[in-house]
């Protein structure tokens, strides 16, 4: 079976041709990103599972250092600590497969009870972080790419490197400052988001939300910025500058749909990678989410709470990962036609 090729002009001549369909026996994209999924969610089972078991017995941390022989051995029996690593990995991965996380070592609750209260709190955060992310490193990046140095390229140039300059925790603290001790407009303590609903405290999100989105806004402004240049610096923008189209219909009609694949890509892991910014931001301002009950359930050694979580974070960054190529395939047609 051949393959339909399609040979492609370009300025120095005919470029080598591309395959615009599947290579024979290869499987469909769906089902190849489906294998991803699954390959890399039981590597991270094996990866979680494996470095909390070589932590060793956390009895002594839950009970305590005064716990007597007695004690350690009833713990350690109850939670079948004694067991071979494989036989327990078995059993965990069991009761994942029908919803049960475990109990936890500290409480004695079930693991889910624990995590469920502070799930949609956390993924709020993030979606509220990321929705700054992109209306504010995305613009100012297309307008310093299309403005090339002039006053707003200097101007974002200016701030992503001052932003960069700072780690996350130093933000957050600049921020309290600013905004909830010189100006008193927003609380610096984040903790009456759990008295009510998601939405009971709303100035409580705005502080950690900013903290997570400093981190990267400045990493996505000079991605934009690179992309949107060397888009406007192509033969056919120019062309379509001679003939008169206006600054924001060249920007929007031509510049941004071809700036934009790289962008959607590193959108989607910045994402994904702001569980990191998570864990800093509601440690910092006591915020009653997923990134400050990993904080604390590390600190108390309390595996099977570490486990589901770093499970969960884990199997978010991969979806989001594979959400994020997707999208990227579905923009740009020459890639839909690679992948078919």
């Amino acid at each position: 079976m051949q393959v339909p090729l399609d040979s492609v002009e370009g300025e120095g001549g005919p470029r080598a041709p591309v395959a615009l369909a599947r290579a024979p026996g290869r499987l469909p994209y769906l089902v190849r990103a489906l294998i991803k999924l699954v390959t890399t969610l039981f590597s991270i089972t094996l990866l979680v599972f494996g470095m909390v078991s070589a932590a060793g017995n956390p009895a002594h941390d839950i009970l305590g250092m005064d716990a007597t022989v007695s004690q350690v051995q009833a713990f350690t029996a109850k939670y079948h600590l004694d067991d071979p690593v494989p036989v327990r990995y078995a059993e965990w991965v069991g009761g994942l497969l029908h919803g049960d996380l475990g109990r936890s070592y500290e409480t004695g609750a079930p693991v889910t009870s624990i995590i469920a209260p502070r799930v949609g709190r956390s993924l709020l955060l993030v979606g509220l972080a990321w929705i700054l992310v992109v209306f504010i490193s995305v613009p100012l990046g297309l307008l310093a790419g299309v403005r090339w140095r002039g006053t707003a390229d200097v101007v974002a140039s200016v701030i992503t490197l001052c932003v960069a300059a700072f780690p996350e925790f130093v933000l957050g603290l600049i921020l309290a400052v600013i905004f909830a001790v010189t100006l008193g407009w927003l609380p610096v303590d984040s903790t009456a988001v759990s008295a009510g609903g998601l939405l009971s405290a709303p100035t409580a999100y705005v502080l950690p939300a900013l903290t997570i989105a400093l981190g990267s806004i400045p990493y996505i402004i000079r991605l934009m910025r690179a992309n949107a240049r060397e888009v406007a610096s192509e033969t056919y923008v120019r062309s379509a500058v001679l003939r008169g189209i206006t600054e924001p219909a060249l920007s929007l009609r031509h510049i941004f749909p071809n700036a934009a694949p790289p962008v959607v890509t590193a959108l989607g892991l910045q994402l994904a990678g702001m569980v990191g910014g998570v864990i800093v931001a509601e440690s910092l301002f006591g915020f009653p989410g997923l990134g400050q009950l990993i904080v604390q359930a590390a600190a108390s050694r309390d595996a099977p709470v570490v486990e589901a979580l770093a499970l969960l974070v884990g199997t978010g960054f991969v979806v989001v990962n594979l959400v994020a190529d997707a999208l990227v395939v579905y923009l740009t047609p020459r890639l839909r036609d690679l992948v078919r």
